[in-house]
């Protein structure tokens, strides 16, 4: 028997042929699947862990020792992280005190004294070089000049302990001679190698000074010294890290931890690694999620083609079987007979497939992902190489069906089978319950394309091209009626070719699958496009953002002035203080004057020049601006109760941006006093951010007051008239019990403030001058919601009033809204440091920009632009999948152009004799040979994009965008009309090629004879 089906197979070698090639491709679309799979985690893993912040790519484990001596810590953790995974950077430190060789110039410095493996490495020596025996150490740059040193000179050095209660640092142990051998800067603050040790944060704290000493481990152990602060940063090799390994780290990690939890002195191990891995798993769930959508239907098309060719192979040799069953062949004989020719090529084809798909999808990764990362054969070995083979021996079974249960004589006679009439519309309802079926549970199981869900988009397509086709073959018939009425014999054959021809219906449906394939992979990859560009350009806010190291509001302001003047390219911007009330959204704080020309404005119903001017309306009071003169404040203090030590304070902010002033005026007395005092920090000017009355305790107090003046080197700054203005000025807005504020009235000679019946309460006794508009104007985004106040920059209670509301706004999206920085800093009465400094740079934003804002002192942290932000969104899971869709599709719309080639094919075998007896009755040889294959692959290209709009619509809010979950951004509805006409116009090209190729190959049929 098998030497027999051998023999039929040598014998049909093109039918053997066709089927093994269609095998092969329907395996080598269902391994792909699995293998792009694996293939795009990679890429995904190497994405993320390169766009991932140094805290979730380093396990940093701390601790302080229980005794200077202990050196259990530097033994241990490098046996408990042993493995090849991990590289290890120790390093320890404590406090020490320089003291500088002149004590009367200048005060000791309280550096951080530290030893860190391969420091020497990381530092670029501006003077000398590094250490080598342990009596050397190396400084900063700017603690060599700050202490007038010079390379070789001699320190002394002490342990040093910060004093609990003036939070200075005092001198704790015997001082110790070092030698200055080198004057460093670091190669890279940022490198990973640092960490987050914060060893250069420029701040100014008690040590007087910004930067660590460095030193060998001898060195420090030569120190008389307390507990050191001991630090392992065990770095990732993220290069030995894939997704298989990756949870195997994690496990380490967590081991580890574990492991040292129970060492002297309790030592702490941090690591954002679970957060990364969680991060990569849904992005790996979310690639094996959506490369199915594309690979069910690709796979079903290779199905239903190899259907139609077997089925049409069958046909050819129903005398064959006729003579089988006559001859008393048995049913399970006659099947195997049948079957087993295209079982043998579609084995073989299987085989093949497996191999080339995994070959394929190199050369798909290689265009798509830029990744040319072998995968190995096993991959492919899955659920999904199974169900391909199995469908496609169940579907040449199944093709022959039809007939091998005709009746002997149906077989001999060649007659057309009338019994299975009613089979497509049964098969046709059952497609279209199943697709029903499928949209009902994605749309209420609540878990996405999964499960049966995951058959939706093919499942609508399909149905939609069914019901398509089956409606489009009558519409044909008619007009095949009327060519015949009008004498138009070409369209009246080509007409009836198509109603009357086996199969007809289903070979519409396929062509109309196919290039709906395409126009959703276009329409997915489009809309999904443009949610990742209005993503990226929103959340990013403009061009180039740099974030800076903290500093003062004002001094941002001032600094990114200098820098642009005219508002032409860049715009200072801070966020202001999370809000206790859950109510109130984030806000971001902006210099508006630079907006139009800097913000990435998104939304059509305001403009950006519109909203520059809701958020910085016109304001009649000036600034309140005094210098570094004697200040003279003229005040009558009728009553004060429970005041012991209440002083005035005139809080200044200088306009070039140094430190705040809180300048004491002096005590206060009851009647009425002048109260003058200098401003040393209003060299360049300083704006009056208010006055107020502060007891030291902060205990509350009641006070009934009258301001007259302030003046200035006898010039006036605020006169009788200024003061008695009570629209100039104002008090901190009290959110009800929790703050007594005075109550400001007008008197004929100045400004009335009384406070009254405190009882215990909170008071803040401050006038503060109104040259803002109060309440604030924002501008929100329409879903943010807001009441009538948030948070102002000084924390306190701030009146808005809302001008303005747009779809989304800068940086904060669907959930935030603007506010003016200048107008907020006014408002705000302590001047503090900006929170979340950054400047947005705008498109004319010059090459050295970063150059200038150094020169101002602004210290730039982090530099981000739209460009790469884009990019890595585009190597997210979601993304990533989505190309398999269109590599899928393409495959799709090739696969019905060979689907085309094979019915033309038997067209040709079965109508030759029939085109020549048209010739020969003297029919043209056009019209005789009219084909309708054209008008077959026009219908589909119509009825397309219907099924292909229809699918997108069902399920576009569950085919995932991001890895994550952002508020508000999901793909469009409508995307962008041209690349989807444009891959739907190629794809019907292809098909119509192919279909004139065929309607030439049948004319010819019409001129040659049969051998």
């Amino acid at each position: 028997m098998i030497g027999l089906i051998l023999a039929m197979v040598r014998a049909r070698s093109g039918q053997a042929l066709t089927a093994f090639l269609l095998a092969m491709f329907a395996m080598a679309a269902a391994v792909s699947a699995p293998v792009y799979s694996a293939t795009a985690d990679a890429a995904v893993v190497r994405s993320e862990v390169a766009a991932a912040p140094v805290t979730e790519r380093v396990v940093q484990v701390r601790r302080t020792t229980p005794t200077p001596t202990d050196h259990d810590f530097e033994v241990l953790v490098p046996q408990v992280f042993d493995g090849g995974q991990f590289t290890s950077v120790y390093s320890t430190e404590y406090n020490i005190m320089i003291f500088p060789v002149d004590p009367k110039s200048m005060q000791p410095i309280a550096p951080r004294f530290v030893y860190r493996d391969d420091a020497c490495a990381h530092l670029r020596f501006s003077a000398g070089r590094c250490f080598v025996s342990e009596s050397e150490v190396v400084l900063s740059t700017a603690q060599v000049e700050l202490l007038k040193l010079h390379m070789g000179d001699t320190l002394p050095v002490s342990y040093a302990v910060q004093d609990p209660t003036t939070a200075d640092y005092i001198e704790a142990g015997p001082r110790v001679t070092f030698t200055l051998v080198g004057a460093y800067e670091p190669i890279n603050p940022a490198d990973l190698y640092w960490s987050d040790a914060d060893y250069f944060n420029p701040r100014a704290t008690p040590r007087m000074t910004t930067e660590p000493v460095f030193a060998s481990r001898l060195s420090m152990e030569a120190m008389e010294h307390g507990n050191e602060r001991q630090i392992f940063d065990l770095a990732i090799d993220w290069s030995a890290v894939d997704r298989d390994s990756l949870d195997s780290v994690n496990a380490a990690v967590k081991s580890g931890q574990a492991q040292l939890a129970g060492i002297p002195g309790h030592p702490v191990v941090q690591t954002g690694l679970p957060a990364l891995a969680k991060r990569i798993n849904a992005d790996r769930s979310l690639v094996a999620e959506v490369v199915p959508v594309a690979a069910v239907p690709l796979v079903l098309l290779c199905w239903f083609v190899l259907f139609i060719a077997v089925a049409a192979a069958t046909q050819e040799r129903r005398l064959e079987l006729g003579l089988l069953s006559l001859r008393g062949v048995t049913a399970p004989r006659r099947w195997w007979l049948a079957a087993g020719e295209s079982v043998v090529a579609i084995l073989a084809g299987a085989a093949a497939g497996f191999v080339l798909g995994h070959y394929l999808v190199r050369l798909a990764a290689w265009l798509l992902l830029g990744s040319s990362a072998g995968v190995p054969l096993s991959a492919g070995l899955t659920r999904w190489s199974l169900a391909a083979l199995v469908g496609a021996l169940g579907a040449a079974v199944l093709a022959q069906r039809a007939e091998l249960v005709k009746r002997t004589v149906d077989l001999l006679r060649n007659v057309p089978s009338r019994a299975s009439r009613w089979g497509a519309p049964v098969f046709e309802v059952v497609v279209v319950a199943l697709a029903a079926a499928s949209v009902v549970q994605l749309h209420r199981g609540g878990g996405g394309l999964t499960g049966f869900a995951l058959f939706a988009p093919s499942a609508i397509m399909i149905a939609v091209a069914l019901l398509a086709a089956r409606a489009a073959l009558p519409i044909a018939e008619r007009i095949g009626r009327r060519a015949l009425r009008r004498g138009r014999i070409g369209p009246t054959l080509a007409a009836y070719a198509l109603t009357r021809r086996p199969g007809t219906q289903r070979v519409l449906a396929l062509f109309v699958v196919a290039l709906g394939l395409m126009v959703f992979a276009a329409t997915a990859t489009d809309a999904s496009a443009d949610a990742r560009d209005r993503r990226t350009r929103v959340e990013l806010g403009a061009p180039r953002v740099l974030s800076v190291e903290p500093l003062s509001r004002a001094s941002l302001l001032s600094k990114v002035h200098q820098v642009d003047p005219q508002g032409q390219f860049a715009m200072a911007t801070a966020m202001l203080p999370v809000s206790d009330d859950t109510a109130v959204p984030p806000m971001l704080a902006v210099d508006s004057a630079a907006l139009p020309n800097v913000a990435l404005w998104e939304d059509r119903s305001l403009s950006v020049q519109a909203a520059q001017d809701l958020l910085r309306p016109k304001v009649g009071r000036p600034t309140i601006e005094v210098t570094n003169k004697d200040v003279s404040l003229d005040v009558t203090v009728d009553s004060l109760v429970d005041a012991f030590r209440v002083r005035w304070i005139a809080v200044v902010v200088p306009r070039d941006g140094s430190a705040v002033g809180r300048v004491n005026l002096g005590a206060v007395q009851t009647g009425r006093h002048t109260y003058t005092r200098n401003l040393p920090m209003c060299v360049q000017t300083c704006r009056l951010a208010g006055l107020e009355l502060e007891q030291p305790e902060g205990r509350g107090f009641d006070v009934t007051m009258t301001v007259h003046s302030l003046t200035q080197s006898g010039k006036t700054v605020v006169d009788e008239a200024g003061f008695a203005d009570t629209d100039g000025w104002r008090t901190p807005e009290s959110p009800g019990p929790k703050l007594l504020v005075p109550t400001l009235t007008a008197a004929k000679d100045g400004l009335r403030a009384e406070l009254t019946n405190y009882k215990g309460a909170d008071t803040a006794v401050q006038l503060l001058p109104t040259d803002a508009p109060s309440p604030l104007p924002v501008i929100m985004a329409r879903t943010a919601g807001i009441g009538d106040h948030m948070t102002g920059l000084d924390t306190h209670r701030q009146s808005i009033t809302i001008a303005g509301e747009v779809e989304t706004v800068p940086k904060l999206g669907y959930k935030g809204g603007l506010v003016d920085l200048d107008y907020a800093e006014r408002l705000a009465a302590d001047g503090g440091e900006a929170l979340y400094p950054q400047i947005f740079l705008g498109p004319q934003a010059p090459a050295d920009v970063i150059d200038r804002l150094q020169a101002q002192g602004l210290r730039v942290t982090d530099d981000r632009a739209l460009g790469p932000l884009r990019a890595a969104l585009d190597k997210q899971g979601p993304a990533v999948a989505l190309r398999f869709h269109e590599l899928a599709a393409a495959l799709a719309v090739v696969l019905a152009a060979g689907a085309l080639w094979l019915v033309a094919s038997l067209d040709r075998l079965r109508r030759a004799g029939e085109l020549r007896s048209l010739r020969a009755q003297g029919v043209a040889r056009r019209d005789a040979g009219a084909s309708g294959y054209l008008a077959l692959v026009g219908t589909a290209a119509l009825i397309a994009p219907f099924a292909a709009l229809a699918s997108w619509l069902l399920v576009r809010e569950y085919l995932p965008v991001f890895s994550d979950d952002p508020d508000g951004f999901q793909a469009s509805y409508w995307p962008s009309p041209v690349p989807v006409a444009a891959s739907w116009a190629a794809a019907a090209v292809l098909l119509a090629a192919a279909a004139v190729v065929a309607g030439a190959r049948l004319r010819a049929a019409t001129t040659q004879r049969k051998r």
